[in-house]
């Protein structure tokens, strides 16, 4: 069945709907100086720097016209289009604070990915008809092999910059908690400071019975030390990294810190506060020296002295074996004399 008539490659509808052949002088004529023939596509496009406005005719672009087009959370992408800034979602015309509850109320299911859209969970895609996310089989098929039911997730945090003003007088006093499943980590508290740098690795591993108990992610959550109040700590940011995905490939660099409700956090300097991470996965349990349970999560100089220590001990047990081994060869000696 033939719903409508469509020009032939190379022309395009005059304002009459009658098909001419196309070109940039076409294109000027019905949609302005800044319009073009896009010879592929046989359609009229604006060029780089321009915009059709609610007319079609190419407008030169800024963020300003964007701003006052669709309100003052877009901006020019320096092509051809006005779009959302980074935070944003789309929706209705016009541009809503990322979070996970708006999300929600466009698509249903779904929650804000960090950047300028709402994504469904793995193993689910939108529905464009309904509105919402709905289950994906196939999708779920070819996201990979389950997780193994013992595994090690190797995480270090070298820093984060552009963190939040937590208090009136003071800077930011940083540190980060890392949880996988019933594993948790801390690193140490860097005073005053909206770009801590921590350098620190931290293992953490996780060995269940069934499948169905093996950890999907791993947070890292970031909070403000406080000396007053009751809990020591205010949180200010997180980052949630499935373990699907880092066991495909692991994730290095820069990852932006999303609050409790999905969005983006902005820091003391109004840009997007962020963290330095690498993070692998391996399957299997790491080998554990007998005395390391023992030392985890005491102060640094308690974990050299007890190291010292155990080394000494080795020392002077090698010691001893080769005094001992020797003692009985000067004995024979003497016999022999």
């Amino acid at each position: 069945v033939v719903d409508n008539c469509l020009c032939q490659n190379g022309t395009i509808p005059d304002a009459n709907g009658t098909c001419i052949k196309g070109s940039d002088q076409a294109c000027g004529d019905q949609f302005g100086e800044l319009a073009r023939f896009d010879v592929q596509n046989s359609t009229c496009v604006c060029r780089k720097g321009s915009v059709p406005d609610t007319n079609g005719t190419c407008v030169s672009a800024s963020n300003e016209l964007c701003m006052d087009w669709f309100g003052p959370n877009t901006a020019f992408d320096g092509e051809n289009s006005c779009v959302c800034k980074k935070g944003f979602v789309y929706a209705d015309g016009e541009c809503f604070r990322g979070t996970n509850k708006v999300c929600a109320s466009i698509i249903a299911g779904s929650t804000f990915d960090g950047v300028n859209n709402c994504k469904c969970r793995k193993g689910y895609h939108v529905d464009e008809a309904r509105g919402m996310c709905t289950r994906d089989e196939k999708a779920e098929k070819a996201q990979g092999p389950p997780l193994p039911t013992t595994g090690t997730v190797t995480v270090t945090i070298e820093g984060a910059k552009h963190l939040p003003k937590m208090d009136k007088h003071t800077k930011c006093d940083p540190f980060a908690v890392l949880t996988l499943g019933e594993a948790t980590k801390k690193t140490k508290v860097i005073k005053k400071t909206y770009q801590p740098e921590w350098g620190e690795t931290f293992v953490l591993t996780y060995n269940v019975s069934e499948p169905k108990n093996v950890p999907s992610e791993l947070e890292i959550d970031f909070f403000d030390w406080d000396q007053i109040g009751n809990s020591g700590q205010e949180f200010f940011g997180r980052l949630t990294i499935n373990l699907q995905d880092i066991a495909a490939q692991e994730l290095e660099g820069w990852q932006d810190l999303q609050g409790h409700d999905g969005s983006l956090v902005k820091g003391f300097d109004k840009n997007i506060s962020a963290a330095n991470v690498k993070v692998t996965f391996k399957e299997g349990l790491p080998y554990v020296p007998f005395w390391e349970p023992i030392l985890e999560e005491k102060p640094q100089w308690a974990i050299q002295g007890a190291r010292a220590f155990v080394a000494l001990w080795m020392v002077l047990g090698l010691l001893a074996f080769f005094v001992f081994r020797a003692k009985p060869v000067i004995e024979e000696d003497k016999k022999d004399q």
